[in-house]
């Protein structure tokens, strides 16, 4: 099965071409290990150019970045030339490739080659690479030689940094919509002084569908409650909702079954009875559908009409 190509073997690919397209015929450029490509001057009566990437290195820390977008890496790579070493009508072949070389990215250190991202992206999602000459230090270079075998002696090499390489994400997720509202419930002291009482207050954002926001409670016994334990076979609960007096509401019951399975009813609708709750706010009567122990049910209520946003949510548990 082949593999994809990668923004990085397209950074690396990109930037060879780049190479490529600014010499003769007399030089080939090549994106391979130094050992492979000293083998193919060997038989070939072209210089060779090689691209070896040996460093692959995180652009920074960006704690802002989600999963959800790209991140960005640095390849370091060395440019090395090869030549026939039978081929004595010109001695310095490889100082004059790998001149040429430097010379090329110095004129043009923003590599033509646009990297798309992986994945069906933004249109914006366009990136150009830059070539940075590196001062590499002997150390690191003399290294990078002595593990490539014995047979492999130095040789003088031009370090670069190709920067910056975009990794995109295997899948996009869509942004988050913006918060449409919200419910501020007060309690009595939670504000001193003012006259706030115990009711919630409903905010919407300037755009949204509605600028009012349902509030419910369930009533068991004589008290409100968002969070009530039933018993097994409980046919119905009462919900006592607020908001402007008469608004028609629907109400959705999410039920999260005791084998995990999710399950949800026929929306039912009632209406708003008071602007704010207390006991003897009139209540409607909810149906639960097969109430059996284990299982939860979410009340989702929302004003009536396609697309409204939910008010608060209150759960009820069977036992």
């Amino acid at each position: 099965m082949s593999i994809d190509a990668s923004s990085i073997s397209v950074a690396m690919q990109g930037f060879a071409d780049h190479l490529a397209a600014n010499f003769t015929q007399d030089v080939t450029v090549t994106v391979d290990n130094p050992n492979a490509a000293a083998e193919q001057a060997k038989g070939s009566d072209k210089a060779v150019l090689n691209v070896f990437c040996y460093r692959i290195s995180p652009s920074g820390i960006h704690p802002d970045l989600s999963p959800n977008e790209p991140t960005f890496v640095r390849a370091h790579v060395l440019l090395t030339a090869f030549s026939n070493a039978t081929d004595a009508s010109v001695k310095d072949k490889d100082l004059r490739v790998l001149g040429h070389a430097v010379r090329v990215l110095q004129s043009q250190p923003v590599i033509p080659t646009i990297l798309p991202g992986g994945v069906p992206a933004p249109e914006s999602s366009q990136y150009r690479l830059q070539a940075v000459l590196q001062a590499t230090e002997m150390e690191e270079m003399n290294h990078i030689w002595s593990i490539q075998g014995s047979e492999m002696s130095y040789r003088l090499s031009v370090a670069y940094e190709l920067a910056l390489i975009p990794v995109e994400p295997l899948a996009y997720l869509p942004p988050p919509t913006p918060v449409e509202s919200v419910v501020l419930d007060l309690g009595a002291d939670a504000i001193p002084d003012t006259e706030i009482g115990p009711m919630p207050i409903a905010i919407t954002a300037p755009n949204a569908p509605v600028n009012w926001l349902p509030f419910s409670m369930i009533r068991v016994g004589d008290a409100l409650s968002s969070d009530v334990s039933v018993v097994s076979g409980t046919a119905l609960v009462d919900l006592a909702i607020s908001g402007p007096s008469g608004e028609s509401v629907q109400v959705k019951v999410a039920w999260q079954r005791a084998d995990g399975t999710p399950d949800t009813q026929v929306d039912q609708t009632a209406a708003t009875a008071a602007i704010s709750l207390d006991l003897d706010t009139p209540t409607a009567a909810v149906t639960l559908d097969s109430a059996a122990s284990g299982d939860v049910a979410t009340l989702i209520i929302r004003p009536d009409g396609a697309n409204m946003p939910a008010g608060n949510t209150v759960r009820v548990v069977v036992t």
